[in-house]
C-alpha cells in the first residue's frame, strides 16, 4: 500500500471570513449578526468566529515560566507532577475534622485548606489547631488557614503546631490566610519575619470568596483582588516591608464559575495583571509569578438534584487545571447541603485525580495557548479588570471602595442582573428551573452549608413549599392540562408547560382529545386539580380559550393559565377568566409564585 501524502487541502479553495460572513448572513434570514454573539457579565461578549486575525491584535505571550506569566508559572508546566491537589474543609467538630483529613491525605489529597471560626472548625487555641493537624505531616503538607474573622488571632496557631510537631518552619508551605484589607499594618512585622524563618509559607491571604458568593462578575472579582493586592502593596511598603516581600507573601483565591472558557482566560489574564502591577512596584521578575489557588464556585451550585454539581465541579476544576492555577480545590457536591460525607469528599478529590492520572492534563503546559479564541478572550478579560481597577484606584483604593459602599453597590446591582436572568430562565439552572425531576430522593446533611447567594434558591424554595404541601395533603398541586388540537400540534407546547410546573413543584396531568368545551371541563372536574391550564397551537385559542376559562371557573378551578404570550386577545381572555399567560422569556419564577399564592401552596 502506498504512503505517498495526500494532498486534499490543494484541491479547495482556501475560505475567507468574507465568504463564511455571507453565509452566515443568508441563513440568519434578516437577523443581525449580534444575535450570534454571547453575552457576558461584565459587559464582554464571545464572537461566533475567532481567526488569526484576533490573535494578531493581541501581542504573543511570553513561554511557560516568563514574567508576565500569562502561560503559567512554570517553564514546563505544573511541577512536581501536577498541580497542588487541595482539599477545603469546615467541618464544625475538630475531631471530626481531623479524621476527614486523615482519610483524605492517605487517598490522594495534598494540601488542606481550613476555613475556621464563624461556620467553620472551631479552633479556639494552638492545641486545637495541633489536634485537627494530627495526621497531617506539615514538612510535606501545605496548610493553607481562611479564618471566617480576627485573620492574626490564628497565625500563631499554625506556627505552634510546626514547633510542637518539630518540623522547621524553613520546611512549612501554605499560608496564615491574613486579610490585607483589615490587618494590615499589624502583619507587617510577621510578613518580615516569615520571609527569613519560613519562605514557603505566605503570610497575606486575597480571596474572592465572599465577592463571588454574593454575586460578582468574573470580571469585578477578577479586579478587586488585584486591587486588595495593590492595597496590600501600598500599604505595607508605608510600614516599611519592600513591594519585594509583599509580593511574595501574598496568596490570592479566585472561584471558578461555570463559563468554562471565560474561566480559563480569567486565570490566565489574573497572572498577567497582577505581573504588571509587581512589575510597576519595582518587583523582581520572580516576585512577579501570581501564587494562585482556584475553588470551584459555590454561587450556582444547586440543594436541589445535587447530583449535577458533580458535573459542574468537574468542569469548573477542569478550567482551573487548564487556567494554570497551582493550587485546586474541587467542592463535595452535597456542599449545599451542609457538612460532605466521606463518598462526596472522596468524588470530588477522584475528579482532580483523574484530570491528572487519566487525563495527564499535568503533562502539558498552558493547554490554552495559541488559541484565537482564549488569546483575545484573556487580553479581552485582562483590559475589562484594568479598567474596573483604574475605578477603584479613583475612588482612593480597596478599602476606601468597601467602606464606602460601593462593593456593595455594584454587588447589588450584578446580582440583581443575574436574579432577572435566572427568574425568567435564561441562565437556566439543570434540574432546578429546567429539566426538574419531582420523585427526586432527597440528600440530607448535617452542619452549616457555606453562605453564598446561590442563584438557584429562590426556585428552590417553590420545590421546598411543594414538599410541605405534599407532607400535608398526601400530593403535589395538581395541574388539569388541557391540550388542543391533535398531538403533533400540541406536544412541544405541553412538554415545555410540563418543564415550567415542575420547575415550580407542581404535577402536571395532561389531557386531550376534547369533543367540546363541556367535555373538558367535566374532565377538569373529575380530575381534583385546583389548577388548569390551556395548551395548544394559538390558531384554536380565539374560538376555545374564552369559553374553556369560563367552564373551567364554573366548575372550581382556582386559577385558570394559557400557554404562550397574550397577544392580542389578551383583554377578552382574562375578562374570561384567564388569570395568566406562561411563555418563553416571561418572569417565570414571578407567574409561579403567583400560583403557589392561588393555589394555597404555602
Amino acid at each position: 500500500m502506498s504512503r505517498e501524502p495526500l494532498p486534499i487541502a490543494k484541491d479547495f479553495p482556501a475560505p475567507s471570513e468574507e465568504a463564511w460572513r455571507k453565509l452566515v448572513d443568508k441563513d440568519l434570514k434578516g437577523k443581525p449578526f449580534t444575535s450570534l454573539q454571547s453575552p457576558l457579565e461584565g459587559g464582554l461578549s464571545l464572537q461566533p468566529l475567532y481567526t488569526q486575525r484576533d490573535a494578531a491584535s493581541t501581542p504573543p505571550p511570553e513561554p511557560p515560566g516568563v514574567a508576565p506569566y500569562v502561560r503559567g508559572n512554570h517553564p514546563l508546566g505544573h511541577t512536581e507532577g501536577g498541580w497542588l491537589l487541595c482539599q477545603e474543609y469546615r467541618e464544625p467538630d475538630v475531631a471530626r475534622a481531623a479524621e476527614a483529613l486523615r482519610v483524605d491525605l492517605e487517598r490522594g489529597t495534598q494540601g488542606v485548606w481550613l476555613h475556621l471560626g464563624e461556620r467553620g472548625i472551631p479552633v479556639k487555641d494552638a492545641a486545637d489547631l495541633a489536634r485537627l493537624l494530627a495526621h497531617a505531616p506539615l514538612e510535606r503538607t501545605p496548610v493553607y488557614l481562611e479564618p471566617a474573622s480576627e485573620p492574626l488571632a490564628f497565625a500563631p496557631f499554625l506556627l505552634g503546631a510546626a514547633d510542637q510537631a518539630r518540623v522547621p518552619r524553613a520546611a512549612l508551605r501554605g499560608c496564615l490566610g491574613i486579610d490585607p484589607l483589615s490587618a494590615l499594618a499589624e502583619a507587617a512585622p510577621l510578613v518580615t519575619r516569615l520571609r527569613q524563618e519560613a519562605p514557603g509559607l505566605r503570610a497575606l491571604l486575597v480571596s474572592t470568596r465572599p465577592w463571588a458568593d454574593a454575586g460578582a462578575t468574573a470580571v469585578h472579582e477578577l479586579a478587586w483582588a488585584i486591587a486588595t493586592g495593590v492595597e496590600a502593596l501600598r500599604g505595607l511598603e508605608r510600614a516599611g516591608v519592600p513591594p519585594e516581600d509583599t509580593a511574595r507573601s501574598l496568596q490570592f483565591a479566585l472561584s471558578v464559575g461555570g463559563q468554562f472558557f471565560p474561566e480559563i482566560a480569567r486565570l490566565r489574564a489574573a497572572r498577567l495583571l497582577w505581573s504588571k502591577v509587581v512589575a510597576a512596584s519595582g518587583g523582581s521578575p520572580e516576585a512577579q509569578a501570581m501564587a494562585l489557588h482556584a475553588r470551584t464556585a459555590s454561587a450556582n451550585k444547586t440543594q436541589r438534584d445535587p447530583w449535577v454539581n458533580i458535573l459542574r465541579a468537574t468542569a469548573e476544576s477542569f478550567a482551573a487545571v487548564v487556567g494554570g492555577a497551582d493550587s485546586v480545590s474541587t467542592a463535595p457536591f452535597d456542599e449545599p447541603l451542609g457538612a460532605p460525607d466521606e463518598g462526596s469528599r472522596r468524588l470530588a478529590r477522584n475528579t482532580q485525580l483523574i484530570l491528572r492520572d487519566e487525563s495527564s492534563l499535568n503533562r502539558v503546559a498552558d493547554p490554552a495557548g495559541g488559541s484565537y479564541y482564549l488569546e483575545r478572550l484573556t487580553d479581552e478579560l485582562a483590559r475589562a479588570a484594568w479598567a474596573e481597577l483604574r475605578r477603584i484606584e479613583s475612588l482612593g483604593g480597596m478599602a476606601r471602595a468597601m467602606a464606602e459602599g460601593d462593593v456593595r453597590r455594584v454587588l447589588d446591582e450584578t446580582r440583581a442582573a443575574r436574579d432577572k436572568a435566572v427568574r425568567t430562565r435564561k441562565l437556566p439552572i439543570v434540574g432546578v428551573s429546567e429539566f426538574p425531576h419531582l420523585g427526586e430522593a432527597p440528600v440530607r446533611r448535617e452542619g452549616p452549608a457555606p453562605q453564598a447567594t446561590r442563584v438557584a434558591a429562590g426556585f428552590e424554595g417553590l420545590r421546598d413549599a411543594s414538599d410541605r404541601y405534599l407532607a400535608a395533603h398526601g400530593t403535589r398541586p395538581l395541574a388539569f392540562m388541557a391540550n388542543l388540537g391533535t398531538v403533533a400540534e400540541h406536544t412541544a407546547r405541553a412538554t415545555w408547560i410540563a418543564n415550567v410546573l415542575a420547575v415550580g413543584g407542581i404535577e402536571g396531568r395532561e389531557h386531550q382529545g376534547f369533543a367540546d368545551v363541556e367535555a373538558a371541563a367535566a374532565l377538569f372536574a373529575a380530575s381534583g386539580a385546583p389548577l388548569a391550564v390551556i395548551s395548544g397551537p394559538d390558531a384554536l385559542y380565539p374560538e376555545w380559550v374564552p369559553a374553556l376559562a369560563q367552564a373551567l371557573k364554573a366548575r372550581g378551578a382556582r386559577a385558570v393559565a394559557v400557554a404562550g404570550r397574550p397577544g392580542e386577545h389578551e383583554a377578552a381572555f382574562r375578562a374570561a377568566g384567564v388569570d395568566l399567560f406562561l411563555f418563553a422569556g416571561a418572569d417565570v419564577f414571578a407567574l409561579l409564585t403567583s400560583l403557589h399564592q392561588q393555589l394555597g401552596v404555602a
